[in-house]
């Protein structure tokens, strides 16, 4: 059985390759990249099943990225991977189609909740913060 192909965006070359190393039993890291621009342009190239995103060097770059990648790269799911704890940065990552948001320093299973973004669910650790992001409300 192959293993789900994961491209990971940050920008902290450190960050990309402890992610590299705990995800390499579960998953096939086919890249990453610490630019938002040569991001989107390898998700576009690879179609990966899963980009795991930052937002790298500033709120908005990992956004557009994510919204980038959302209209061209339909099948490619998105998960946030973040330092921010703030249900603002949460509620801009579903709002750009994202299925995750994970906060680094207390996600302790990483490997879980990617596999629940796989099979579909939307995911966020810790869960008080979902709780706290505004549902969209339907037109």
């Amino acid at each position: 059985m192959s293993r789900p192909r994961v491209v990971i965006g940050d920008s902290s070359r450190a960050m990309l390759a402890f992610l590299e190393i705990l995800l390499e039993s579960q998953f096939e890291v086919i890249a990453s990249e610490t630019e938002g621009e040569a991001l989107a342009l390898t998700v576009k190239n690879l179609v990966p099943d899963l980009v795991i995103l930052d937002f790298s060097l500033s709120f908005l770059e990992g956004l557009s990225v994510a919204r980038q990648l959302q209209e061209t790269v339909v099948s490619t799911k998105v998960v946030f991977f973040s330092s921010h704890e703030d249900p603002a940065y949460a509620a801009a990552a579903f709002e750009v189609g994202a299925m995750g948001y994970l906060v680094k320093q207390r996600t302790v299973d990483l490997g879980h909740y990617l596999n629940r973004v796989l099979r579909g669910e939307r995911v966020c650790c810790p869960d008080d913060i979902q709780k706290k992001v505004p549902s969209k409300k339907k037109k």
